[in-house]
């Protein structure tokens, strides 16, 4: 693959992920990490266009000086590792301590900018290069120390950019935030890496010695690093997408297996109903629509639990217990029997009329302590298909219609 190649897949990637965040901005115009990561994609997008070989001679005629394309590109970089460093700050920490700790990273890139700007002028590079300028010019002593300037603010911004997006990712709560700030952290490191290699072929050169083989495979490399960050900073946004047809299939498998529970004690107390998810045969085949009729029917299951407990038989769920250890069953699963079998004894229970006369009965079990509604979800599932198959739950509620 050539330059122009690289140089076009890259600039098209940048634009397209401006443009793809822009559309969130107008939603939270004045979310401040937001705007700075707009700003960042925009400063990548430019720097990308104006290194591109066809784009960069252009841009030196508009500003009047050779090499200027170089200058814009080293510059926008530079901005857009500080917007990628205030963007994590503000994430991970409050408004005020984010203000505190990006302050100093905002101060290093603007010193950073002002040395790129003062050095350029002195070196006087006049021959445009738009594919080999670090190279051509690395024994101008005055050029020398601007690459220097900006290579070392290069490799400590991507080091922390690296290890901001990574460390965020362990404590972030979203699941495809963290996988973005993963690709953030992973794209980073690798265009650390082609970076440090660009950077020693630099003193290569310096002695003698022709770095132009590696260049090509570096080329690639640096685009791929940048790819890959271009996709973090965006997979918050569309990786839902992705887990659709996931999410689809686990909640149709989830209503099924809840449907017998909830229609057999929902025929004993039928007053207890929510509303239906939207009419409509595509709404219904939504994921969001049939993760709602799940919610509905756990709501539906716990509601109608309570309004026949007094229908529940403590004896047959002690039997259960019982059972069930005496199976080798684990102690989720021993909690899950007996949960099956007080449903199934309320059903039985109700269905003859017959109210419990143990007092003092057990409290209605919800599962593990803490769970959220994936959680709970999942449990229901389980004691749904203990009330099924369970043979402890068959046997306890057998027993206890001997005992009575």
């Amino acid at each position: 693959m050539n330059a122009y190649a690289l140089h076009s897949a890259g600039a098209t990637a940048a634009w397209l992920a401006f443009g793809y965040k822009l559309t969130a901005l107008r939603k939270a115009p004045r979310d401040y990490a937001l705007v700075a990561l707009c700003g960042t994609l925009l400063f990548s997008a430019i720097a990308y266009t104006v290194a591109h070989p066809r784009v960069y001679v252009p841009v030196d005629r508009l500003l009047g000086f050779p090499n200027a394309a170089a200058l814009v590109a080293m510059s926008c970089v530079v901005l857009g590792l500080a917007g990628q460093q205030f963007v994590l700050i503000f994430w991970a920490h409050p408004h005020g301590a984010a203000r505190h700790r990006a302050r100093p990273r905002v101060l290093s890139a603007v010193f950073v900018l002002l040395a790129l700007f003062t050095l350029f002028p002195l070196a006087e590079p006049s021959e445009r290069r738009p594919e080999d300028f670090a190279l051509h010019y690395v024994d101008n002593p005055p050029l020398a120390v601007f690459l220097s300037v900006y290579f070392l603010y290069f490799v400590w911004g991507e080091v922390a950019v690296a290890r901001l997006s990574h460390g965020y990712a362990k404590i972030s709560h979203r699941l495809w935030l963290r996988r973005g700030l993963y690709l953030v952290a992973l794209g980073s490191w690798l265009t650390l890496s082609v970076s440090l290699s660009r950077a020693v072929g630099i003193a290569l050169a310096a002695v003698s010695v022709d770095p132009d083989a590696m260049e090509p495979a570096l080329r690639v490399l640096g685009n791929l690093g940048a790819l890959i960050v271009y996709v973090g900073w965006t997979l918050p946004g569309w990786g839902p997408v992705l887990g659709a047809p996931g999410r689809h299939l686990r909640a149709r498998r989830q209503y099924r297996r809840l449907r017998p529970l909830r229609n057999a004690l929902h025929e004993l107390a039928p007053t207890i109903e929510l509303p239906a998810c939207a009419d409509g045969f595509w709404r219904r085949l939504r994921p969001s629509c049939l993760e709602f009729q799940v919610y509905r029917q756990v709501i539906e299951i716990r509601d109608c639990q309570l309004a026949l407990r007094p229908y529940a038989d403590p004896g047959a769920v002690r039997v259960a217990g019982e059972l069930g250890r005496a199976a080798g069953l684990g102690a989720r699963q021993v909690l899950a029997v007996q949960e099956a079998t007080r449903l199934a004894s309320m059903v039985r229970s109700c269905r003859r009329h017959t109210v419990s006369d143990h007092q003092g009965a057990p409290p209605t079990a919800t599962g593990p302590e803490g769970s959220g509604l994936a959680d709970e979800i999942d449990w229901l599932v389980t004691v749904a298909e203990a009330m099924e198959r369970s043979p402890q739950v068959a046997a306890a509620l057998a027993r206890g219609d001997v005992t009575r």
